[in-house]
């Protein structure tokens, strides 16, 4: 029996660990298609449905033989992981009723989907449960394999990441904009007052400062937009700790463009992989290659494009295409280690053992430790009975497979025909991506995130727009030190005409005093303790509404700014986590679904400390002024 302080503690490490665990899958498809197993050769396909049926409780004898031999089968054919099976298991499981706990069949269909990052972070998770440690980092390993040699793993890992940081980055924005606002309003009323020389300029400063809060909004401006014109009213009235709350905030609104853009490259360049495009094949057989001749996202994707075209062969039983395209890549001049290992693996299935043997020599000669090379190179020795030369590569061959991570090969089981691929090779992916940063940048008005922040800019008007505004900002508030303006009491909420520096004069006199609202008896005694009663419901209205500004007026900056930052990250978590859909990849979704349970739970347990903090914060700074109670 679990304790239950354990389980939470452990649910609590899995969110800490779920960029490597639950936001790798990403972008790993989602749509399963409608036959089982289509695209693949007829006795692979056959296999497979036999190790789905054979996954059942108390039949795991049975089912390792079918693994086993299905794995045979995968290595004939050049195929390095089927990560539809862990899926349809799963799915099966789910519709009978039971669940995947029951069994350790998911552990074992690991053998032919190792690239399947969903199956190893459920086992991870199991693992972890349950106390089973040195599981737990087997696993683990399992994950960090997955996601370095899987390419839909590692691009949903970047893009879980971009959009996990791009979300914190706005919910922060949105939090310090209107924190930093609220406490420059009253001030900003004030003023409002002084300039409009109209009647009842009482009443409509107020409400010209919520116009300049609401019609930025109103009007179709994105949310950067209006924030960044709330923190430019407001810092005439802001201390140094509450500049760099805004200064940071502007830095994460850049970040906001640059990583839209980033996600969008992420999509395009994958081309849609989360419903089955080229990028996924290496797992999955995709289910909609690009036409032959169709712009790409540039010049950099084309020879990988051709690359999954010919792994698509390889694994469809047609050596001879997948030889022709593996050439074709190799006379543009992409002459790495994974194209001539799978082109040798084509010709070696063609019964070409010589031409293959050269292929893998060359590989070798590029990369002396790239263990598919080796392996095959070991076996065409075998298979030609050059016995001097499989003895000294042997060793080499042998460590090389066995630390390939993911997989867990076995060369005592390998037999006479076996082989073993090259994936893509994820590095080109992000060299790609490196390469078009400018046209990231650019597309990132194509994006969701960018037109929901920066409407109408472009993207490159959006980073000068936030440039020229910080810059304003920081010349208002120099220009400011020798201008007449109100500054508000932080402690009692009584405005007060100034000049120089705002932190010599944010707590007026008669609270430096600390004579709370004792002035002396009359009208003046009355509106001092008018003007505490007011303050001290805005301020507490502000605490509910933007948690952690209560804190702000108690001149807790470091505290708000860390406050802030780890909110933020709460409901990124949250944010990120939206969306899910049970028709998907079932481990997916039930993984993913756990996650946003807990960031629910945490961002509403932070909004209500955050609230109780700015609460107890404001009302023990008035104390210490000695302003008590309503009176």
């Amino acid at each position: 029996m679990i304790p239950r302080s354990y389980n939470f503690a452990t649910r609590f490490v899995l969110i800490l660990l779920s960029i490597g665990c639950y936001a790798a899958p990403a972008f790993a498809k989602t749509d399963l298609p409608s036959e089982t197993f289509a695209g693949y050769t007829e006795d692979i396909r056959l296999q497979a449905d036999r190790v789905v049926e054979a996954s059942k409780p108390g039949n795991e004898e049975k089912l390792k033989a079918e693994v086993r031999l299905l794995g045979k089968k995968m290595h004939a054919r050049a195929i390095l992981s089927i990560n539809a099976i862990p899926e349809r298991v799963f799915l099966k499981f789910r519709k009978e009723g039971r669940s995947p706990q029951e069994t350790e069949s998911l552990r074992c269909l690991s053998e032919v989907a190792p690239l399947s990052v969903p199956l190893w972070a459920w086992l991870f998770k199991e693992d972890m449960v349950h106390f089973r440690m040195a599981e737990a980092v087997r696993d683990f390993s399992g994950i960090s394999g997955a996601v370095r040699r899987f390419g839909p793993a590692l691009m949903g890992y970047g893009a879980w990441l971009v959009s996990y940081l791009v979300a914190m980055a706005c919910w922060f924005s949105c939090w310090a904009s209107t924190s930093l606002f609220l406490r420059g309003r009253p001030s900003l009323e004030a003023d409002l007052k002084r300039v409009l020389k109209i009647p009842f300029r009482e009443y409509l400063a107020p409400f010209a400062a919520f116009l300049v809060f609401f019609l930025p909004v109103f009007f179709g401006f994105g949310l950067a937009v209006a924030a960044c014109i709330w923190l430019a009213v407001s810092t005439v009235y802001l201390n140094r700790g509450e500049l760099v709350i805004m200064t940071v905030s502007v830095m994460m609104m850049a970040a906001i463009v640059i990583g839209g853009g980033v996600l969008y490259s992420f999509d395009q360049i994958g081309g849609n992989t989360r419903k089955g495009g080229w990028l996924g094949g290496e797992g999955y057989i995709p289910l909609s290659m690009p036409e032959e001749g169709a712009p790409v996202f540039s010049s950099d994707v084309a020879w990988m494009l051709d690359f999954a075209r010919a792994r698509l062969d390889m694994q469809s039983g047609r050596p001879g295409a997948a030889e022709r395209r593996f050439s074709e890549i190799l006379e543009t001049g992409k002459g790495l280690p994974e194209v001539l290992n799978n082109r040798g693996i084509a010709k070696a299935q063609q019964g070409r053992m010589k031409e293959a043997l050269a292929d893998f020599e060359m590989a070798r000669k590029k990369r002396p430790d790239d263990g598919p090379a080796l392996w095959n190179a070991y076996q065409i020795y075998l298979q030609t009975f050059n016995l001097e030369g499989a003895s000294s590569i042997q060793a080499d061959a042998w460590a090389g497979v066995q630390n390939l991570q993911p997989f867990g090969f076995r060369p005592s089981e390998f037999e006479q025909g076996e082989w073993i691929a090259s994936g893509m090779p994820v590095g080109e992916i992000w060299i790609a991506l490196v390469r078009s940063a400018e046209e990231m940048i650019r597309d990132a008005k194509k994006g969701e995130v960018f037109n929901k922040f920066f409407h109408p800019m472009s993207p490159f008007g959006a980073l000068f727009f936030l440039g020229m505004a910080y810059i304003w900002s920081m010349v208002w508030k120099a220009a400011s030190q020798k201008l007449w303006v109100n500054c508000t009491c932080r402690v009692c909420g009584s405005t007060a005409m100034i000049i120089a520096s705002r932190e010599t004069s944010d707590i007026c006199t008669p609270c430096r005093a600390q004579i709370g609202g004792g002035i002396r008896a009359g009208e003046e005694r009355d509106r001092r303790v008018q003007v505490i009663v007011h303050h001290r419901r805005f301020v507490r209205f502000s605490s509910v509404f933007v948690p952690g500004a209560g804190a702000l007026w108690a001149g807790k900056d470091i505290s708000c700014f860390i406050y802030g930052l780890v909110l933020a990250a709460s409901l990124a978590g949250v944010t990120t986590s939206l969306g899910i859909a049970s028709e998907g990849n079932p481990i997916v979704y039930a993984l993913q679904k756990s996650v946003l349970v807990f960031f629910i739970s945490t961002s509403i347990v932070l909004w209500i400390l955050g609230a109780m903090w700015g609460l107890r914060s404001f009302s023990s700074f008035q104390r210490r002024f000695n302003i008590v109670g309503e009176r």
